[in-house]
């Protein structure tokens, strides 16, 4: 009896030494192969990571860039930001491109996918210069990647879908493409062609601006699910299925660096940054004009989010906002009366506080977001209260143009006030 429980003893001291040795096995492998990886290298020296993702659309006659999105992330304090960049933006080029003297940016993509076509890393490098030199060189874009549908579906698919909650009923047509889109309401598992359809919708009023929200809402889903343990055995087959079926300059080595680093994101520093501008019509043809100093704060707050932790902003305790704005403002310490006492200082400059209360979760950070899409709103209250993380959520069912969201660096004005008289 004895020699057979001293048996099964060692033979699970058998299997836990085997365990281990092959997790160790799999760290070194890992080690290894990401050893000389730019990515990797980028993270150990606290580098910024931006990344252009491209959705490319392919019809008869040319392929297009639907989607364009700027993938910032900041290693330091783990901010990760999406600026969107709408395929509708009015870029100048040289009259010997077209008399009008200026281009749609998936125009350009087009009209350079003709030229280098066969070639898409020379393709996606003259597609980058042309963004990086519209946004002034702001941000420096390391990366590209550029996917299709179909590589998109193949992805979703071998993800297991996405659970998404569907807000209304989408419904199009368009018989050229062949495309039909028919999504009900409510909380719905999508599987690829049907997630699909869900990011590519575009509503004849909303256009473009809404159906970026709806990508933002499906990418975070998908982060989120990334990030589940229950996950873990399908990373190789998710890794394949990137570093086959995808155009990237990314390497390998560096697809498994940035999937390693995406299970250690922070939801809560996931923000969406919108490329400020309006609707205009030109020769029959709608553009998105930029808004130039929007843009460039906008991408400000991006490129400082590794200031968040730094000391105060210099806060005007006096000034009054122009115009008034609604706010919601919520305590997320553990600091009693923080959301009252931060209402009370806000009303007396004009800010109409219209909620406030506990957040219910704790926060590291105070947090900006800005519902209506209006940052220049945002902006001022950032500079009365000392707020350097500014991010947009579009919500106008809140009925509110902000919500403030205080977190554990928060350090009150009203008291700096006090110490300063």
């Amino acid at each position: 009896m004895h020699s057979s429980r001293s048996g099964k003893n060692a033979s699970r001291g058998s299997a836990a030494l085997r365990v281990l040795y092959f997790s160790l096995f799999i760290s070194l492998v890992f080690v290894l192969i990401t050893l000389f990886s730019p990515v990797k290298k980028a993270l150990v020296c606290s580098k910024r990571i931006n990344i252009l993702l491209m959705g490319i659309s392919e019809t008869d006659y040319a392929k297009f860039a639907e989607v364009i999105k700027i993938i910032s992330y900041e290693p330091v304090t783990g901010f990760l930001d999406i600026v969107s960049v709408p395929r509708d933006t009015m870029i100048p080029v040289s009259t010997d491109i077209t008399w009008k003297g200026i281009q749609k940016l998936d125009e350009i993509y087009s009209r350079l996918e003709r030229e280098y076509g066969a070639d898409t890393t020379v393709l996606s490098g003259e597609f980058r210069d042309v963004l990086e030199k519209f946004l002034d060189n702001y941000l420096e874009i390391n990366y590209y990647i550029q996917v299709d549908y179909r590589s998109f579906v193949d992805f979703i698919d071998k993800l297991g879908g996405v659970e998404i909650d569907v807000q209304r009923r989408m419904q199009y047509t368009d018989k050229a493409q062949n495309l039909h889109i028919d999504i009900s309401t409510g909380v719905q598992k999508m599987n690829g062609e049907q997630a699909l359809k869900y990011v590519r919708f575009r509503d004849k009023i909303m256009g473009d601006i809404e159906r970026q929200d709806r990508q933002h809402k499906f990418l975070k889903q998908v982060l989120q699910k990334v990030k589940s343990p229950s996950i873990i055995p399908k990373v190789p087959v998710l890794i394949k299925a990137v570093a086959d079926n995808v155009d990237t300059n990314l390497s390998f080595a560096d697809i498994l660096v940035l999937a390693d680093e995406i299970r250690n994101i922070d939801l809560d520093n996931f923000r969406i940054q919108k490329i400020p501008g309006k609707p205009v019509t030109k020769w029959g043809k709608s553009y998105w004009e930029v808004d130039e100093m929007a843009v460039r704060e906008v991408l400000d707050v991006v490129r400082n989010s590794q200031l968040v932790n730094l000391p105060e902003l210099k806060i005007d305790v006096n000034s009054r906002l122009s115009d008034t704005i609604t706010a919601e403002v919520w305590n997320a310490t553990d600091t009693g009366n923080m959301a009252r006492d931060l209402t009370d200082y806000l009303r007396k400059r004009n800010v109409d506080v219209v909620r406030y209360g506990n957040f219910g979760a704790y926060k590291k950070y105070t947090q900006i977001i800005s519902r209506n899409g209006d940052l220049a709103s945002a902006r001022e209250v950032s500079r009365i209260i000392g707020c350097r993380n500014i991010k947009t959520e579009l919500d106008t069912s809140r009925m509110v143009d902000i919500n403030i969201v205080i977190g554990h660096d928060f350090r009150p004005p009203w008291k700096k006030q006090i110490i300063d008289q």
